[in-house]
């Protein structure tokens, strides 16, 4: 009887540690993805900052061109 017991609890921890290794890796693999994801939010983040200075850059040039035309006299 004592036997089955042990041979019993032997399995259940056997069962657990097999399911540890299998969230361990879960979660690993789940860590990963979020580095990833990170690193992409990172640069996502420069390029959206790349393009509002562009963005303003081109403004700028187009309010000096547009006054440019105010200041010539009309027709």
């Amino acid at each position: 009887m004592a036997l089955d017991n042990l041979e019993q609890l032997e399995a259940r921890i056997s069962q657990l540690l097999d399911r540890h290794e299998r969230v361990k890796r879960e979660k690993e693999l789940a860590e990963k993805r979020l580095q990833q994801k990170e690193s992409e939010w990172h640069q996502l983040k420069g390029q959206l900052r790349q393009y509002e200075r562009e963005r303003s850059e081109i403004r700028e040039k187009l309010e000096r061109i547009l006054g440019h035309f105010e200041r010539l006299d009309p027709p």
